[in-house]
């Protein structure tokens, strides 16, 4: 091996050495197996795309869900597989959008998210991203903390 060169060498299957450069690959075609995702892993990666969206937040599927009729959801997710040479992905995501926003434009930005994560991290197709809108959401009503009632009173009392 030299080093200035940064060769690198690899043995083939009947033992010969092969040269590697930096841009070729060595084929692993003749490996047997096969390498399938769980749908929970999937669902994981789903829902983080969700939670990256700005003003989206995952919801409850409903009530076939409560009931445990169809498949699992989780966290605001619904994957489904299709069996074959090359798996396609069917994504079923319950959203709540927050008041003010476009929620065509939200979905649009869920379904682009969903897909570019998936496929990113599992080298499967989306056949589908399905964006089912449970509800709106108005914001967290925030806390008066003890200070901030504090300085409301003195605010009141000063006043008298």
């Amino acid at each position: 091996m030299v080093a200035n060169n940064k060769e690198e060498f690899a043995v083939s299957e009947t033992g010969e050495t092969e040269e590697v450069t930096a841009g070729n690959t060595i084929d692993q075609s003749n490996l047997g197996g096969k390498i399938r995702i769980s749908e929970d892993v999937i669902a994981q990666l789903a829902t983080k795309a969700l939670n990256s969206v700005e003003g989206v937040t995952p919801a409850n599927p409903g009530l076939m869900a409560n009931l445990r009729l169809g498949r699992k959801t989780v966290n605001g997710v619904r994957i489904t597989i299709s069996d074959g040479n090359a798996p396609e992905i069917v994504v079923d995501a319950y959203i709540a959008v927050k008041y003010g926003l476009r929620i065509p434009d939200v979905c649009w930005d869920v379904q682009e998210a969903v897909k570019e994560q998936i496929e990113r991290f599992t080298g499967y197709t989306i056949k589908g991203v399905n964006v089912y809108v449970q509800g709106v959401t108005f914001g967290d009503k925030k806390e008066p903390s003890a200070a901030n009632a504090e300085a409301v009173y003195n605010t009141f009392t000063e006043e008298a």
